[in-house]
């Protein structure tokens, strides 16, 4: 009994229970009971140059899903003949409307190529004198651009009117005899007669005038202008500041070509007093045998 009030008077002292020293047990506190979790280290990878997957660019494009039939159409689709019909005619609505309005200032590029009306690999060709090319419709756009900025430049109040706008017919050559070639129905051609006014900034200022004609297909599938041709351009742009050039560097302005008056003919009287003259017109005599 002694042993036993021993340690219950050395429990009183340190504020806490004991036991038995033959238990081997200790008590538990509240800080000992929360202690932290640590987590297992993280597992080392081997470093490699190489990754373990390749880059996006070098993976093939994806596929079409063919699940997804919601997925709008490209303007470039073929579309069926009614969609077509209504195509060409917003097309040539667009050109009778946005031709005038080529060389005005407020006019924007976007406005006057749209990709609803232009196809986006249409094809510019120019005439001979100008070996230029372009088969897309950023290269279209940008080659008016030049042209455009290179016009106000050199001239002033330009102003485009639209002389005559007229279904052209499509050449028998040109009509492909294959199974997989477009209906002759739905190949159309609009040729297109411009004017344009402007008045040089160099002197002496008169106003001068440049007479185009400029031939315009559809493509058979999509219906939207896939080629532009310039078929002429009279005279040709910088003709005026050449001569300019000339008459005020060396004073004389271009030759022009000289006219020959040829002799006149004076029809000859024969022996017997008539004139005489083949059918070819040349006049001959008869000699008197």
């Amino acid at each position: 009994m002694s042993a036993t009030r021993q340690l219950s008077r050395a429990g009183r002292l340190c504020g806490s229970p004991c036991c038995a020293s033959s238990s081997r047990l200790t008590p538990l506190s509240s800080a000992t009971r929360a202690l932290p979790i640590i987590p297992p280290p993280p597992t080392r990878r081997p470093l490699s140059l190489l990754a373990h997957r390749p880059p996006g660019f070098f993976s093939p494009p994806p596929t079409p899903n063919p699940n997804h039939p919601d997925k709008p159409p490209s303007l470039e689709d073929e579309v069926d003949d009614r969609e077509w019909e209504m195509r060409v005619a917003r097309g040539m609505l667009h050109l009778r409307e946005t031709l005038p309005l080529l060389f005005d200032p407020a006019a924007r590029d976007r406005n006057l190529f749209p990709p609803e009306i232009y196809s986006k690999n249409v094809t510019l060709k120019l005439p001979a004198p100008l070996p230029f090319k372009v088969s897309s419709l950023h290269g279209y756009t940008m080659a008016f651009t030049i042209a455009r900025n290179g016009m106000q430049a050199l001239h002033t109040d330009l102003k485009t009117s639209l002389e005559r706008m007229s279904v052209s017919p499509i050449p028998p050559s040109s009509a492909s005899s294959t199974a997989h070639a477009p209906p002759s129905a739905r190949q159309r051609q609009i040729r297109i007669l411009l004017t344009l006014h402007g008045r040089p900034r160099l002197p002496p200022h008169n106003e001068a005038t440049w007479h185009t004609s400029s031939l315009y297909s559809f493509s058979p599938y999509s219906g939207l202008i896939a080629h532009h041709e310039v078929e002429t351009i009279r005279p040709l742009p910088g003709e005026g500041v050449t001569e300019w050039l000339r008459q005020s560097l060396f004073g004389f302005a271009g030759r022009k070509p000289e006219v020959v008056d040829e002799p006149a003919v004076y029809p000859r009287a024969s022996s017997s007093g008539e004139e005489c003259g083949g059918a070819d017109g040349v006049v001959r005599t008869k000699r008197d045998e």
